[in-house]
């Protein structure tokens, strides 16, 4: 069985969407042949961590684990052991991000790198690997997987979770930040076997401005994990309750207060149905129930906090509808729980302008879409499922949940590891 290493500096136990990139390769490469390691951080501080994932994630692929000196690390081996969610720490748009951002780049997490080389290098002189996969961000560690993969003598790939040029969570703008991140996209672009993108604007976007490599860049959105299924089982929805339901982050520059509003007016239309709003994982900003409060939906809304991923799953399929929301400075990237909606096997309701969410939906009939104002369109939607007919009455495509499953994820890597394989070979 052949080898891969795995780099992903955000893995379980660290918890939120984030996590989630690593899953396809970690648990369902073996079915193609590949046995998978992964090369991680030692802990680190974070807005949440899920134990249960990383006991489900330990039992398919072995973990090795590197230091840092970036801050996050430097902060855990100070004793500090929850980070601060929010615009005062260290996530997007936070003080404290903005601050190591002009400081260390491309990321601060170039910090870790010659930990992880270090690391990399002895395993590989332990058993050989086959090939190399780094997931990003952060983007500082597709030049640490040129290295080591050139060290190795390996080919490696690329997984671009977000966008790096221009892109919301590694800001590129300024005298020093977007001539490096042209020079590392440019290097990527150049080195890797394949690049893979969650995105499918950024697919788009990658081939229009790097024609000469077109041929490897391929779409591959983050994917739901089919096993959950079996031990989770149906979901039985109560018949006389009429949930939406929103998971993951929500930020109060997103569409959630006309989508309270229509919702509103259906509870003074259909006093006889109990319509409920429910919220499963964090708020930026504005808190999610106070949002609803202010737009006339308090009286029927319930935020469950963060909660494990495979709660978050139960709590999808539980749902009638699902809300996506997507940040207002995130115009072209795929949101990652759009993967686990499409597992639900629930419809989904998109509020945003989102270019790559609305191309999705449309292509694999997953429910509908509206700007973040749009109320009268999202009350006739949520009224007409309410009725039991409308986009937002029907299941998933069975097309949608093949594509979006895990096991074809790591079929695709299978494919384009096997491609490279014959190409050298010949």
């Amino acid at each position: 069985m052949k080898r891969l290493l795995i780099i992903a500096y955000y893995y379980p136990p660290l918890g939120m969407g984030g996590v989630k990139e690593p899953l396809p390769y970690v648990k369902y490469m073996g079915k193609y042949g590949w046995r998978p390691e992964v090369l991680t951080v030692k802990p680190t501080l974070y807005y949440a961590h899920d134990f249960e994932l990383e006991r489900d994630f330990a039992r398919k692929a072995p973990i090795h684990r590197a230091g840092s000196l970036d801050p996050a690390r430097l902060l855990w081996l100070l004793g500090v052991r929850r980070a601060r969610f929010g615009g005062g720490g260290f996530r997007h748009g936070g003080v404290l991000s903005r601050i190591q951002h002009a400081f260390l780049k491309p990321d601060p997490k170039v910090l870790s790198i010659p930990f992880f080389y270090r690391l990399g290098r002895r395993l590989g002189t332990l058993g050989r690997y086959d090939a190399l996969l780094v997931i990003t961000p952060p983007f500082s560690h597709l030049r640490l997987a040129d290295r080591l993969a050139r060290s190795l003598h390996v080919p490696w790939v690329a997984y671009l979770a977000d966008r790096w040029v221009g892109g919301w969570v590694a800001k590129t703008t300024g005298f020093s930040a977007r001539p490096v991140a042209l020079r590392g996209e440019r290097r990527a672009m150049k080195r890797a076997r394949a690049v893979l993108c969650a995105s499918p604007i950024e697919t788009e976007d990658l081939r229009r401005r790097y024609p000469g490599a077109a041929g490897k860049v391929l779409w591959a959105p983050l994917s739901y994990d089919p096993e959950p299924d079996i031990v989770l089982g149906p979901a039985r929805r109560d018949p006389k309750r009429f949930l939406v339901s929103m998971i993951g982050t929500h930020r109060d520059d997103e569409g959630l207060p006309a989508v309270c509003r229509a919702l509103a007016r259906i509870a003074g239309e259909n006093p006889s149905r109990e319509i409920v709003l429910r919220h499963v994982g964090t708020s930026v900003g504005k808190p999610f129930l106070e949002v609803a409060g202010e737009n006339g939906a308090g009286g029927f809304t319930s935020a469950l906090g963060q909660v494990p991923y495979r709660e978050s799953l139960r709590q999808q399929r539980l749902a009638d509808v699902l809300l996506l929301t997507v940040a207002d400075d995130n115009p072209h990237g795929l949101p990652g729980r759009t993967s686990d909606y499409v597992g639900a096997d629930r419809p989904i309701l998109l509020v945003s302008g989102n270019l790559a969410a609305r191309r999705t939906l449309e292509r694999f009939e997953l429910g509908v879409a509206f700007d973040n104002h749009a109320e009268e369109g999202i009350h006739r939607a949520l009224k007409d499922a309410l009725a039991g007919r409308g986009p937002l009455s029907r299941p998933i495509p069975g097309e949608a949940r093949r594509f979006f499953a895990a096991p074809t994820r790591a079929g695709q890597l299978a494919e384009v590891l096997a491609f490279w394989g014959d190409h050298r070979a010949r």
